[in-house]
């Protein structure tokens, strides 16, 4: 029966690792593809809600702090980004703790659940991201379709500032509900290939 625990979790640790070091890397694999489509999306946190469903919150504080950390040192993004990063992961767990509290019997996430994640997500990441965004970095985010809504925008309206909260919660919550929707296909997947062992 010891033994048997003890496998049991250290396949949960190299799970945990594996997952999350795999999912930073989708991570920065999504911010880069974002660039090359021509819809307005970030997908730099496109997996920080299923390491955080499946982990936990200091895995899912890992994933987005490295992802953020690989996208400064290699893709131009702003280190002053990093708490849009960490708040996706915070709100997460905080969405999924309520949820298990909420509903004990219930063993698995709802996909409701994942869908507030990423709302609320989204909302943070606006205010922190725009924020950021406005006032260091001119309302650029080195993703040329999301600064295109941006400029789209300011040609109505006349204002920088409030172009850039514009444009950044509308690019937000389409980015992070696509991801919650992603995160949680992730997720039930993942249950389903290991029964349930990773839960």
């Amino acid at each position: 029966m010891t033994n048997k625990k003890s496998y049991s979790s250290v396949s949960q640790i190299i799970f945990i690792v594996l997952f999350t070091a795999s999912s930073i890397g989708i991570n920065y694999l999504g911010s880069f593809l974002a660039g090359l489509i021509a819809f307005p999306l970030y997908l730099d946190s496109v997996m920080t809600i299923a390491v955080t469903a499946l982990c936990g919150l200091v895995p899912g504080l890992i994933c987005a702090v490295a992802s953020n950390l690989l996208l400064y040192i290699f893709a131009n993004t702003g280190i002053l980004f990093m708490p849009c990063h960490i708040s996706t992961a915070v709100i997460a767990y905080f969405v999924f703790r309520t949820e298990r509290k909420n509903h004990l019997k219930e063993k698995l996430l709802s996909s409701s659940s994942f869908m507030w994640a990423g709302f609320f997500a989204a909302l943070s990441n606006s205010i922190l991201g725009d924020t950021m965004s406005a006032f260091f970095y001119k309302a650029n985010t080195s993703i040329p379709q999301v600064d295109n809504a941006v400029q789209g925008i300011y040609v109505v309206i006349r204002n920088l500032n409030v172009a850039a909260y514009i444009g950044g919660t509308l690019t937000n919550l389409v980015d992070k509900i696509i991801s919650a929707a992603i995160c949680y296909a992730v997720y039930r997947l993942i249950l389903k290939i290991t029964k349930n062992t990773f839960h």
